[in-house]
């Protein structure tokens, strides 16, 4: 074993160098959370990182969500990433912890407006059965026309999360030798490292 620096640095150039080659949206992540018992039946979905730090990954979502509910009920998480072009796959296991409202309102007001509008049109009915998707676009067009000269009002539906990763397994997969497999673990304010056979 020895002492690595952050494994997210990892993350970063394997973002660029996917970014580089013509992916389309490399910082979509699968976020894989358990509902508590008694039914505790996992459930994963993609997932638009907004921030990486040297300590954390952050995304947003909205309130009443499946994802939202079973993180308040047990915040342990699962963040994978998987770089097509490279072969590549980096799995974050951690922990979620929620921002606060102050931090929130100002993640908001510094998002773009059209991501705003979008948000506000379809946030309140999000994964509710809907008529057709007419509905949505034209709650949108209203919206709109409506807010056209003014700020769009922040949605008390927004809420993010900070993941604060663990344990991290980054894989390289190769066809002409064998594929490269590490785990960092964080202990005592340091990620140690630790070659694993693929």
């Amino acid at each position: 074993m020895s002492q690595v620096l952050s494994p997210i640095a990892c993350l970063k150039q394997w973002l660029l160098a996917e970014k580089d080659a013509g992916a389309a949206n490399p910082q979509h992540a699968v976020l894989s959370t358990v509902a508590s018992v008694p039914h505790p039946v996992p459930h994963a979905r993609v997932v638009a990182l907004r921030e990486i730090s040297e300590d954390s990954l952050l995304f947003f979502t909205q309130r009443g969500t499946r994802k939202v509910n079973e993180l308040t009920a047990n915040p342990n998480a699962v963040l994978t990433f998987w770089f097509e072009l490279h072969q590549r796959q980096i799995s974050f296991e951690g922990e979620v912890q929620g921002l606060s409202a102050e931090e929130t309102a100002w993640y908001w007001q510094n998002n773009a407006r059209e991501a705003q509008l979008r948000f506000s049109s379809y946030a309140p009915t999000s994964g509710q059965p809907i008529p057709s998707k007419d509905v949505l676009e034209q709650k949108r067009e209203r919206l709109t026309m409506e807010l056209k000269d003014k700020p769009i009002p922040h949605s008390p539906l927004y809420c993010g999360f900070r993941f604060r990763p663990k344990t991290v397994y980054c894989y390289s997969y190769r066809t002409d030798e064998l594929s490269d497999v590490s785990r960092f673990s964080y202990s005592e304010g340091a990620w140690i490292h630790q070659l694993l056979s693929p």
